[in-house]
């Protein structure tokens, strides 16, 4: 018997079975997928925008917030002097960003969550979550990234930052995601 098959067959009745936590393996595999992809961008892009533009000697610090204690930007990319900050960073992440999302959001619908739902009503709800969610990651970000500026080096620095992101909207995206996604057809009125 070919393993492949007999995986396959294991999957496809495990995920009949356990419907909820076979699209959390796929989602979060797929999440990872593109978390890889994300930090493959930010290793080489911001240098890229460093070493072509003046954008990293721009700083970017949009939409300040102070809540209390906490008196910071939502995205907040100070001039660092290297490829870390600025304008150009932040050019960097919101590509990254968006490309991500350009891979994550058909793999979702279509693989984790078999949706055949309206895909202009899908497509809006998406940019609607996705834009909420970004300001909120940000926000936290501003709160963890300049302790990761201060201890780790740029290289580890964007791993960090990827993964503690990542895992964030990883947590929040899921409950999302079987909202705008609903499996099966597209009921007709």
């Amino acid at each position: 018997m070919n393993i492949q098959a007999s995986a396959a067959r294991w999957w496809d009745g495990f995920s009949q079975k356990h419907k909820t936590v076979a699209q959390v393996i796929k989602f979060y595999a797929f999440s990872m997928l593109v978390t890889v992809f994300q930090y493959a961008l930010l290793t080489f892009l911001p240098g890229v925008f460093f070493r072509l533009t003046d954008w990293c000697s721009i700083p970017c610090q949009l939409i300040h917030l102070q809540l209390g204690p906490v008196d910071t930007y939502v995205f907040n990319y100070p001039v660092t002097g290297d490829e870390t900050g600025g304008m150009g960073y932040f050019a960097a992440f919101a590509i990254t960003l968006f490309l991500a999302q350009c891979i994550n959001f058909p793999m979702q619908r279509n693989v984790t969550f078999h949706s055949k739902g309206n895909i202009g009503y899908q497509i809006f709800w998406y940019i609607i979550a996705f834009a909420l969610i970004t300001v909120v990651c940000s926000f936290l970000m501003g709160l963890y990234l300049p302790l990761c500026r201060r201890f780790f080096p740029a290289a580890v620095y964007n791993i960090l930052v990827t993964i503690i992101n990542g895992g964030v909207q990883m947590l929040i995206y899921f409950p999302i995601y079987k909202i705008i996604f609903p499996e099966g057809q597209v009921k007709q009125k």
